[in-house]
């Protein structure tokens, strides 16, 4: 009966720590399609596009908040889209300049490159609720 006690507390312990993040997006052009936003938890993955949490959220108002939730203790980076077509992935001309709005969860959006990890990392501490608000850029 101990066991089962302590089991209990240590899964209950676990999800009180876990955090959640809550992220405010503005100027998009328009309400056609939906925001994409996602959460990664190291650069290869940024750069690579593996996610760790990705949320689909509508667009109202040309705005938009995207969540995510049960995020543990440790460095994020969030990328946002506006996928105006619905079409899931970000729409970008032929010189591979994108043609649909971006942002990232610190704002730094070099001039003429993608934004980077290091560039819109943050700290996630166990048990606290954290806010953004991102801009997106329409080239």
């Amino acid at each position: 009966m101990k066991f089962l006690v302590l089991l209990f507390l240590l899964c209950f312990n676990e999800t009180v720590a876990q955090s959640k993040i809550s992220v405010n997006i503005s100027n998009f052009r328009n309400n056609k399609g939906i925001c994409r936003a996602c959460i990664f938890n190291n650069a290869a993955a940024f750069s690579s596009s593996k996610a760790l949490q990705c949320v689909q959220v509508p667009v109202s108002g040309k705005a938009a908040v995207a969540e995510f939730e049960s995020i543990v203790e440790g460095t994020y980076a969030i990328f946002v889209f506006h996928d105006a077509n619905s079409n899931n992935k970000m729409d970008k001309n032929f010189l591979g300049i994108p043609s649909e709005g971006y942002g990232a969860s610190q704002n730094n959006l070099p001039f003429a490159a993608a934004p980077t990890f290091d560039g819109n990392k943050f700290t996630v501490t166990k048990g606290y609720n954290y806010s953004f608000k991102i801009r997106l850029r329409n080239l």
